[in-house]
């Protein structure tokens, strides 16, 4: 609060010596220092109230959707930009424009089953915490989508963080945060501890592959599909997900269409995780990378060369594959 007093000090100066020079009566200065100190608590009273004054959807921090999916053991469904696009119409890099993807993943957004946690990218406010280049993306963003998006979801609801998957790259690096990564990290792979795990990946994902994300999983299985416009196999991995154990907790990184069939495997009683881009995060906060370089031997959204994955060998990887939805 001390840097708002300061703020709000400036201002009244400045507002006096405008008004002065304007030859306003002392009146209305003063009735203007009376509402400008008096703002900040009439601002906040609105955002108390919510009353349709600079309205932000309550979101959940990373920390407490992940405590609420061990809790709970739920299923996520996770919006971000491309969602929002596709919802509307567009198209992104990986997955073209889809009526049947759009009307799904709007059925998605406004549902409210139980157990079932619908998380949006916590960018809404305040965005000091990340880095300028992340920051400036969701501003520019939000400058084109915030009112068509706000359409979309409810004031009244609580989300989860859609950035439960992203904790590493679009923060401020320093010693804090690097302390918060490594608890966060650790405490995740408590989701698949002892599970029987099925991962749904894009060719070339190869989720937790080559380092000890998923060391303490009971078993690891994978179904590769499309890492391109998966949503035209949806039918057929829904069905493959469809005939295994609800005992098994099902992750996805297959970008919006893992929105979606997170959605209808919890309704068929499985747990699903959309769990995204996880796996690099990881990479890159073990590498100590603040650049978000390509991976060897993964897929990793963003660049050209990220995307331009080779072919492995590899005996542990080959033996995990049990399905594949090309």
């Amino acid at each position: 609060m001390k840097s708002l007093s300061i703020i709000i000090a400036k201002e009244l100066d400045r507002f006096k010596k405008r008004f002065f020079q304007e030859n306003r009566s002392i009146n209305e200065i003063e009735r203007l220092e009376r509402l400008l100190n008096n703002q900040p608590y009439e601002l906040y009273s609105k955002f108390l109230k919510n009353d349709q004054f600079l309205e932000i959807p309550r979101i959940s921090k990373a920390e407490e959707t992940l405590d609420y999916l061990l809790e709970n053991k739920s299923s996520l469904c996770r919006f971000g930009d491309g969602e929002f696009t596709l919802m509307n119409g567009g198209s992104i890099h990986f997955q073209e424009s889809d009526a049947r993807l759009a009307k799904k993943l709007k059925l998605v957004l406004a549902s409210n089953n139980e157990n079932l946690l619908i998380a949006l990218p916590d960018v809404f406010g305040d965005l000091d915490c990340y880095t300028e280049e992340v920051a400036e993306f969701w501003r520019k963003w939000l400058v084109k989508k915030r009112l068509k998006i706000y359409k979309e979801i409810s004031m009244e609801r609580k989300y989860y963080s859609a950035f439960f998957t992203r904790v590493y790259m679009p923060y401020k690096k320093n010693d804090k945060h690097e302390d918060r990564c490594s608890r966060y990290f650790s405490k995740i792979k408590n989701i698949w501890l002892d599970r029987d795990v099925i991962i749904c990946e894009g060719v070339g994902t190869r989720f937790g592959l080559f380092n000890d994300f998923l060391n303490g999983a009971k078993s690891v299985s994978r179904v590769l599909c499309p890492p391109e416009n998966a949503f035209e196999k949806y039918n057929e991995i829904l069905d493959f997900c469809d005939s295994c154990s609800r005992e098994n907790l099902i992750l996805l990184a297959l970008g919006p269409t893992a929105t979606a069939l997170s959605y209808d495997l919890h309704c068929k009683g499985f747990q699903a995780i959309d769990i995204g881009h996880l796996d690099i995060e990881y990479e890159w906060f073990l590498r100590k990378d603040t650049e978000g370089k390509p991976i060897e031997n993964k897929y990793v959204d963003g660049s050209k060369e990220g995307r331009q994955v080779s072919f492995i060998e590899d005996p542990v990887y080959k033996a995990q594959i049990v399905e594949k939805i090309l």
